[in-house]
């Protein structure tokens, strides 16, 4: 995706200075042919776009799979996506594009393992597939109203909404308006959408992601059980998680199941799916609130634990956190007692077993404050 935005900006730049000829050029070609070119809209066997006609849900599931895997995972994996197809319409060619948009939360069946692959795309399916593309928070508007919020947020041109079916003209204004937002060229970002905002829509502060894990902490106690590989029917990450995931892919660890599932589910219900991409952090001292928290073998380089961070090391370089996997089950810090905290010291200087490497969703533009230091209080 990062490589999309980049490709969009680019293009805005270009067009800004093309010469007057190119201002006849409407909208809906504007888009379709820079669709096109990324690889994303692809037209007929004689190449024609058929701007004008209407698409199904199984090509909704081709487009949305093109946008979203920008790191190549359906060329290598389409075999495995096929297998986890979990409807039983849907024609071969497109059982490895249903799977992905099923397992990535990107599109839903009509139950009883239905998918409706002929069916066309109303208005309303193809803004609520983009209000989730853009984790616009889900307060803000449900299936019923997806249409007037994507109204509201300047992604549907005039008169897509009406009728039963979605032009593909339609929908590729509406993806182009919606790249516009997460590039940061438009005016939704006062409406909390993008990077730069939590998913309730508030900026992405120290204090508001403390909210944030609060909310969650309630949702998810201390005791809840968290699965395993080994422990099927528990609970694991149903939340999409494009970009925690992308994360643990460095890492080689499960976005689903144990510790690193249960952290990429925090960080997605704090930092959203999509937006606000990871980074390293290299000065752990400034380690804040919904850092994603490693620990690596010395040795071997492999992972021992996940974890995620509650609040920035204090003086002496002890911070609390929260895991999901102590005995199968989630764990935030005991209110009542004082002690309990990690610390950096114990991975750091010689003869240590394990390092911690630390990334973060905090956009560079968000500086580190220290105001989250000691914020998850504990003890009397």
């Amino acid at each position: 995706m990062k490589r999309i935005l980049t490709l969009l900006l680019c293009a805005a730049l270009t067009l800004s200075l093309a010469v007057p000829a190119l201002a006849v050029q409407s909208e809906r070609e504007t888009a379709a042919v820079w669709l096109k070119e990324k690889g994303i809209l692809t037209g007929d066997q004689n190449g024609n776009l058929n701007l004008g006609s209407g698409l199904t849900r199984a090509e909704l599931a081709v487009i949305l799979t093109r946008l979203s895997d920008d790191t190549g995972d359906m060329g290598r994996n389409a075999a495995y996506y096929r297998t986890i197809c979990p409807f039983t319409d849907v024609p071969e060619w497109a059982m490895p594009y249903a799977g992905y948009c099923a397992e990535k939360k990107l599109m839903a069946g009509y139950g009883n393992k239905q998918f409706g692959p002929s069916d066309p795309v109303t208005p309303a399916a193809a803004c609520t597939v983009m209000l989730r593309y853009l984790d616009c928070p889900a307060s803000q508007w449900n299936y019923a109203t997806a249409c007037d919020k994507a109204i509201e947020l300047g992604l549907l041109p005039d008169g897509a909404a009406a009728g039963v079916a979605i032009t593909r003209g339609n929908i590729a204004i509406l993806i182009y308006r919606a790249l516009n937002v997460m590039a940061g060229n438009s005016h939704t970002a006062s409406q909390g959408i993008g990077d730069g905002y939590l998913t309730n829509g508030k900026p992405i502060t120290e204090e508001n992601v403390l909210e944030l894990l609060r909310q969650i902490e309630k949702d998810w106690p201390t005791g809840t059980v968290w699965g395993t590989h080994n422990t099927p029917g528990t609970h694991k990450n149903d939340v999409p998680s494009t970009a925690a995931n992308r994360i643990m892919d460095v890492y080689r660890v499960s976005e689903y199941y144990g510790c690193s599932g249960y952290a990429s589910m925090v960080s997605s219900l704090i930092f959203g799916n999509q937006t606000n991409p990871g980074r390293r952090v290299d000065n752990l001292s400034q380690i804040r609130p919904g850092d994603i928290l490693f620990l690596v073998n010395n040795k071997t380089g492999s992972i021992w634990h996940v974890m995620i961070a509650l609040e920035s090391p204090n003086k002496i370089n002890a911070f609390h956190y929260t895991d999901g996997n102590v005995g199968e089950t989630v764990q935030w810090p005991d209110r009542e007692n004082p002690y309990g905290r990690e610390n950096l010291d114990c991975y750091r200087g010689e003869g240590k077993h394990y390092h911690l490497e630390v990334w973060t969703r905090y956009p560079e533009s968000v500086p580190y404050t220290g105001n989250s230091v000691m914020g998850w209080p504990t003890g009397k």
